[in-house]
């Protein structure tokens, strides 16, 4: 999460890591590009075990994603052995406001991530606010659920990466922080449009998910750095909302559901939720795992107890976590798959 600044005297209502919002509703992320400049991707040369390259999603709204490919799927058809790799469909944090799919962690982590659990990991990059106000996110995350259950409706069309090394029978759903919660809210418009939208879905992995609403919770209010983060927090809702809306809109609050029956009828993914103990968001988040567990569903909770608002599961802060992790993924995803194996580190 990035810190929040109010300059009214520069013109500049808030300014996040870079991005600068101002008072007449323009904004300027010039200094954010470059703070945090994008990583090209790589098709022909692996970079931390995996290949990559920049796919279009929709053409309208210019949304697109980076696939990643792991280096060992290329070996293995070197050799006569073409197996089908899991899917994950991948969402970036950022607060709705920030980054992308190509920035340069997002993309290192995507492609350890590839590599190390030998999947196909497909990073979203969703429009941002505040240009594209929510729901615009959400609709952009079903947008390309949509976009990969076509490229396995119709392998001769699909792109070539897809259509000769993915399984479309296992398919797992990920986001970190605001990319969390966007997948919440694309699986409920998935589910919504019709249950054939959720058929591949094998799984849901969020990590250290991203609410808000207008009473401020026990965390907010007593855990470190509690006051940069929400603040930062605050303003990232208040200028990704509806125009007129509040922190106890739908999209920002799960207990304000505009259909509340909805998560009790629908068949909802098996869930592993990561969450961070001196998180400020961690009382929403522990609610959230409460939540979805009334309404009937799985789910498996992974706390950290030495964590903030900071981690990006697997690839954890702490190395000695690292390790734990995936194996923590792999036994989630064994339950999702029946058989998954995680590629050694060497």
């Amino acid at each position: 999460m990035a810190m929040a600044s109010v300059a009214p005297e520069q013109g500049v209502k808030i300014e996040l890591a870079g991005v600068k919002l101002y008072f007449d509703g323009t904004v300027d992320r010039s200094l954010h590009d470059h703070l945090f400049p994008p990583a090209p991707p790589s098709p022909s040369i692996a970079s931390s075990g995996a290949f990559s390259k920049d796919v279009p999603i929709d053409s309208t709204t210019g949304v697109w994603c980076r696939i990643f490919l792991p280096e060992s799927a290329l070996s293995s058809v070197s050799d006569g052995e073409v197996s089908r790799l899991p899917i994950v469909l991948y969402f970036h944090g950022g607060a709705f406001v920030l980054y992308s799919a190509a920035s340069v962690f997002y993309h290192d982590e995507c492609c350890k991530l590839a590599a190390r659990i030998g999947a196909i990991v497909i990073s979203v990059n969703y429009r941002l606010a505040p240009e594209h106000k929510l729901p615009a996110a959400f609709d952009d995350g079903f947008l390309a659920l949509k976009w990969l259950q076509a490229q396995g409706n119709d392998l001769g069309v699909a792109d070539p990466w897809l259509s000769s090394h993915a399984d479309f029978s296992k398919c797992i759903l990920m986001g970190h922080s605001s990319g969390a919660t966007l997948l919440h809210h694309a699986v409920l418009t998935a589910a919504a449009a019709g249950s054939s939208y959720l058929q591949i879905i094998r799984g849901l992995i969020l990590g250290i998910p991203f609410f808000g609403g207008i009473e401020r919770t026990s965390s907010e209010i007593k855990y470190p750095y509690s006051h940069e983060i929400v603040t930062a927090s605050d303003a990232c809702w208040a200028i990704s909302l509806p125009d007129g809306a509040d922190r106890s809109h739908p999209y920002c609050s799960f207990l304000s559901s505009q259909n509340p029956d909805l998560l009790q009828t629908i068949q909802w993914p098996p869930s592993l939720v990561v969450v961070g103990a001196l998180d400020p968001l961690y009382d929403r988040q522990i609610q959230y795992v409460q939540h979805i567990r009334k309404a009937g569903h799985e789910v498996t909770l992974k706390k950290y107890a030495y964590y903030g608002h900071g981690i990006r599961f697997p690839e954890v802060t702490r190395p000695e976590d690292v390790d734990e992790a995936y194996m923590i993924m792999q036994e989630f995803l064994t339950k999702c798959f029946r058989k998954f194996r995680v590629v050694p580190v060497t």
